[in-house]
């Protein structure tokens, strides 16, 4: 059994959302200063264990925007302590790719302006279109990679990475108060239940793309997010994963009536699930999944973070 933990939050394991559509620049910052972005890392929990990125399955690579870059071609566009991909078809993030070291982490005042990355054209970015006030019936820009969760290391290394995240690569359109209560509890209850001199987790974070998700202001919007953690279990010292989804379904209808939606729950699921429902594959990491013998129908749903299954 986990030992059930009393948590002073200071991560958020959710994606946060911003409430002034305003604060957007257009222009970008110069292609050159991405240079010595060096993204994720899949070595950062242990250097003999690496936590690769997400495969991308056929479609999810027919999909991807792909660029040169350093005299390669590649799909992955590296910031600070985090990595995207995104989707062509859905001009937002595939997935993002967040190592987070709760031991080195600092506080950075935000700086919130969203912007392009020059990196990849403009055309499959969304800065304006779906953003704004929720009283309108527009969304906020909810961070894949949380704001606060690349903040770590130096003062400098970590303001750095807190403006990273504010790239619309890092952005999906979320209604405000999806993410409040338990979501934002997870990753805190994970840390915390992890050996206090290793505290170290790697996060994947993305939306799920449906067919069938509803078009407003011309963007569909994804209803379901899905999420992995990977980090040392406190208890066998081994890498461990566990997968999340979460429905934002009942706060799109609350904001957009018309919509009519299946009563989604927040739960538990194994990464063989999240593999089907995304078309990614996490590799070695779904076989260090709790829930790996489970099967991909398996679903717990989460009413708090003392529901969560680490062993």
């Amino acid at each position: 059994m986990v030992k059930e933990t009393k948590l002073t939050p200071r991560l958020r394991f959710t994606p946060t959302q911003e409430l002034d559509a305003q604060r957007v620049r257009l222009t970008p910052d110069p292609i050159e200063s991405y240079e010595d972005r060096t993204g994720y890392a899949p070595d950062f929990i242990d250097a003999t264990i690496p936590v690769e990125l997400p495969r991308l399955g056929a479609a999810a690579k027919r999909d991807a925007v792909s660029f040169a870059w350093k005299g390669a071609k590649t799909h992955v566009l590296d910031y600070t302590h985090f990595s995207t991909a995104v989707s062509k078809s859905r001009r937002m993030p595939i997935f993002s790719a967040c190592n987070v070291d709760g031991a080195k982490a600092q506080a950075i005042n935000r700086g919130d302006i969203w912007k392009f990355d020059p990196r990849i054209p403009e055309k499959f970015q969304i800065l304006k279109e779906v953003y704004g006030n929720e009283r309108d019936g527009y969304f906020s820009r909810g961070h894949m990679t949380r704001r606060k969760d690349p903040d770590w290391g130096s003062k400098a290394v970590a303001a750095l990475a807190d403006a990273d995240t504010f790239h619309a690569t890092n952005a999906a359109p979320q209604v405000q108060h999806f993410n409040a209560g338990l979501w934002g509890d997870i990753e805190d209850y994970i840390l915390a239940n992890t050996n206090s001199d290793k505290m170290r987790v790697s996060v994947f974070t993305g939306p799920i793309f449906a067919v069938d998700d509803p078009v407003v202001k011309g963007i569909k919007i994804p209803v379901r997010f899905w999420k992995v953690v990977a980090f040392l279990h406190d208890e066998t010292g081994e890498l461990t994963a566990t997968g999340y989804v979460a429905s934002q379904a009942k706060a799109v209808a609350e904001l957009k009536p018309t919509f009519v939606f299946g009563d989604f729950e927040n739960q538990q699921r194994p990464l063989a699930a999240i593999e089907k429902i995304t078309g990614l594959s996490f590799g070695d990491l779904t076989a260090r999944d709790v829930l790996a013998e489970a099967g991909e129908a398996f679903a717990a749903s989460l009413r708090d973070v003392r529901d969560i299954m680490l062993a």
